[in-house]
C-alpha cells in the first residue's frame, strides 16, 4: 500500500492512502488557482524573504511529527462515507476560521503553495500550523516580518481598541447584545460599529458545510447523531446554537464522533468574547468511554465539594456531563492550529451549562503522543529522580479528566446579577487564563473527593500530583501570553511560594511536597473560584500580575529544555479500506 499524497493541508499534515480501488477519500489539497503570486506581498509582514531560515528551523524544531494512524476497517461502509462527509464539512469550517483568526494569512498560505523550494515548504508548514504568520507557541509573535497580529484578529476592525469598544457599547445599549455576541463580527460603518452575524460574514463556507451535515445525517444510523447533525446544520445558518448544543450533549452510543461549531474565545485577544470555529472528527473507543461514566455520576457532590463559599455555589441537579474517548482522525479550525488539546469540555454557553450540562471529549491518540514525546522527556529533565516514576500516562489522563470535569463546575454567572452577567463577560480578556487555571486546581481539589470515595485508588495520588507538575512545565513553554501558559505560570509560582513544591538549588530539579500540595491547591482553587463568582476583574488582574511573573529559576529551566519538542504536530495517516 503506497502513500499517494503528502500535503501540508488546511487542518494539519495529512498522508492519504487510497483504497484498493484507487479512490482517495481523505484529501486535503485545496489551492485556489485564482490567487496570484503577487498576493504574497499583500501585507508588509507576509514576505518569505523576511523569514530567516535559521529562525524557521528553530521554530520547527519545537514540534515533533507524530503519525496518527487510523484504519477505517472498524467502520461500516456507510460510516466511512459519513466520516468522509464530516471531514469535508470540517475543511469548510477551517477556511472560515482562518478568516476569523487573520484574513491575510489565507493569501499567504495559498501563495506559498505555488512556490517550490525547501525554504518555502518550511514556511508553509509553520503558516498552516499557526493559521497565519504568527507563532502561537511564542506569544503569537510573527515569524515572517515584524507586523503584529491585531488583538482582535478578524473579529473587529484592526484599529479598534478595547476602550473604544467598551465606550461605544456603553453609549449604545440597544446594540450591546449584538456587538457582544460570541457569534458576530464587528465592522465599522463611518463612525458607527455594526455587528454582522457569523452566518452572514462566512456564508460562503457555512451554506455548503450545512448541506454536507444534512447529507451526513441521512447516512447516520445512530438516531441521536442524526438529530444533532440536522440541528447543527440549521444552526450554522442562523447562529442559534442552543438547541443543537443540547442535541450534541445527548448523542450516545455513536461510533462516529464529531465536534463542530464556534466555541473557544482564545483568539479574541481584544475582548475574549468572539468564538472560533473548530472541528474534530473521530471514532469512539467504546470500552474506555463506558468506563468514564462512573465520574459523571458525582457532579452534584463535586459542586458542593468545591472550596469556595457555599453562597456562590449553584445547583446542578439533573445536569449531565457525558464523556467520550475517541481516536482523532481530523482536526480543523482553532483546535488544529497552535497548541494541540488532548481533551475538551464543551459547549461554553452558560445557558447550556445551567440547563443541560456539558460534553467532554478525550482524544486518545493525541494524549498518548503528548505523554510519550513531550511530558516524559520534560519530566526526566526537571523532576527529582526519586519522583520521575510517578509521571505516568494513567496519572496524566486522570488529571486531564479531572480538569475537564471541573470546567463543568463552579460559577457561570456573577453572583448578584440575576444571571445577566456571565463570568466570561465580567473577566473579559482575563477569562481564558482564569478558567484554565481554575479547572486545573479545582480538578485536583476534587481528586480528594474521589480518593475518599474509593473511585480513584490511593496508589494513584502521587501519580496525579507529579504528572500535573510535569504538565505545568510543558504548558509554560507555550509562553505566558497564552491562556494555558499564563495559568500554569501562576500555579507554579503559587505552589512554590506556599510550599506545595520544592526546587533543589544544587540540582535544579523540582519535586512535589506530598504532605502540603493538596492544601495549597485547595487554597488556590478557592481564590480563583471566588474571583469568578464575584466577577472581580481587578482582583484577577492583580493576581496575574503578582503570580504570573517568570522568575530566573524558571527561565533557566526552560532554556535547558531547548533540545526537547514543545508540542506534537499530528500527521494523520488514514487508511481507507
Amino acid at each position: 500500500m503506497l502513500i499517494s499524497i503528502i500535503d501540508f493541508a488546511d487542518g494539519g499534515l495529512y498522508l492519504d492512502i487510497p483504497s484498493e480501488g484507487g479512490r482517495t477519500v481523505q484529501t486535503q489539497s485545496l489551492v485556489s488557482s485564482t490567487i496570484a503570486i503577487t498576493m504574497l506581498f499583500a501585507q508588509p509582514s507576509c514576505t518569505p524573504d523576511k523569514a530567516p531560515s535559521s529562525d524557521i528551523d528553530v521554530r520547527l524544531s519545537r514540534l515533533v511529527l507524530v503519525p496518527m494512524e487510523f484504519d477505517s476497517g472498524q467502520l461500516s461502509g456507510r460510516e466511512r462515507e459519513l466520516v468522509s462527509l464530516l471531514v469535508e464539512a470540517g475543511k469548510l469550517m477551517h477556511e472560515a476560521y482562518l478568516r476569523q483568526y487573520y484574513p491575510p494569512g489565507v493569501s499567504l498560505r495559498d501563495s506559498l503553495r505555488l512556490i517550490d523550494g525547501e525554504k518555502n515548504a518550511s514556511v508553509l508548514r509553520l503558516v498552516v500550523r499557526n493559521g497565519g504568520p504568527f507563532d502561537k507557541m511564542d506569544h503569537s509573535n510573527p515569524f515572517i516580518g515584524t507586523h503584529p497580529r491585531p488583538e482582535g484578529g478578524g473579529y473587529y476592525p484592526t484599529d479598534l481598541t478595547k476602550e473604544e469598544f467598551e465606550r461605544y457599547v456603553a453609549d449604545h445599549p440597544r446594540e450591546k447584545k449584538a456587538l457582544m455576541s460570541p457569534y458576530t463580527v464587528v465592522r465599522r460603518e463611518g463612525d458607527q460599529l455594526r455587528a454582522v452575524p457569523f452566518h452572514v460574514e462566512y456564508q460562503q463556507w457555512m451554506k455548503p458545510a450545512s448541506d454536507l451535515l444534512k447529507r451526513a445525517a441521512d447516512l447516520a444510523e445512530n438516531e441521536s447523531l442524526r438529530k444533532f447533525l440536522r440541528s447543527r446544520a440549521d444552526a450554522l445558518l442562523t447562529d442559534d446554537y442552543y438547541q443543537s448544543d443540547l442535541d450534541w450533549i445527548d448523542v450516545t452510543e455513536s461510533n462516529v464522533d464529531i465536534t463542530i461549531g464556534p466555541y473557544e474565545v482564545y483568539d479574541d485577544g481584544l475582548m475574549a468574547l468572539k468564538a472560533s470555529y473548530e472541528v474534530t472528527v473521530g471514532v469512539r473507543e467504546k470500552e474506555e468511554s463506558d468506563r468514564l461514566t462512573t465520574y459523571t455520576r458525582h457532579l452534584e457532590q463535586l459542586e458542593e465539594f468545591l472550596p469556595h463559599d457555599s453562597k456562590f455555589k449553584r445547583s446542578i441537579r439533573g445536569l449531565i456531563s457525558p464523556m467520550v474517548v475517541v481516536t482523532d482522525v481530523y482536526r480543523g479550525g482553532d483546535i488544529a492550529t497552535g497548541y494541540q488539546p488532548v481533551a475538551a469540555n464543551l459547549p461554553n454557553d452558560p445557558r447550556v451549562h445551567t440547563t443541560k450540562g456539558t460534553r467532554k471529549t478525550f482524544w486518545k491518540n493525541m494524549m498518548e503522543a503528548r505523554v510519550r514525546h513531550v511530558i516524559m522527556p520534560i519530566g526526566r529533565e526537571l523532576i527529582a529522580s526519586d519522583q520521575v516514576r510517578y509521571i505516568t500516562p494513567e496519572g496524566l489522563f486522570s488529571f486531564v479528566l479531572l480538569h475537564e470535569l471541573s470546567h463543568a463546575l463552579g460559577p457561570r454567572y456573577v453572583h448578584g446579577t440575576a444571571d445577566s452577567v456571565s463570568v466570561n463577560q465580567a473577566m473579559k480578556d482575563l477569562y481564558p487564563g482564569l478558567e484554565e487555571g481554575k479547572a486545573d486546581v479545582a480538578g485536583l481539589h476534587c481528586l480528594v473527593y474521589f480518593l475518599k470515595a474509593g473511585i480513584i485508588s490511593a496508589d494513584m495520588e502521587r501519580e496525579h500530583y507529579v504528572s500535573y507538575l510535569a504538565s505545568l512545565f510543558r504548558t509554560i513553554r507555550f509562553g505566558t501570553g497564552e491562556a494555558h501558559g499564563q495559568a500554569a505560570m501562576c500555579q507554579i509560582n503559587y505552589l512554590w511560594e506556599k510550599g506545595g513544591i520544592h526546587r533543589d538549588s544544587a540540582s535544579g530539579k523540582w519535586s512535589v511536597r506530598f504532605e502540603k500540595i493538596g492544601a495549597v491547591i485547595s487554597d488556590l482553587a478557592k481564590e480563583w473560584l471566588t474571583i469568578q463568582a464575584t466577577g472581580d476583574y481587578e482582583a484577577a488582574e492583580k493576581f496575574f500580575g503578582e503570580w504570573g511573573r517568570v522568575p530566573k529559576e524558571i527561565s533557566d529551566a526552560l532554556l535547558g529544555l531547548d533540545h526537547l519538542p514543545v508540542d506534537v504536530e499530528p500527521v494523520y495517516v488514514n487508511q481507507w479500506n
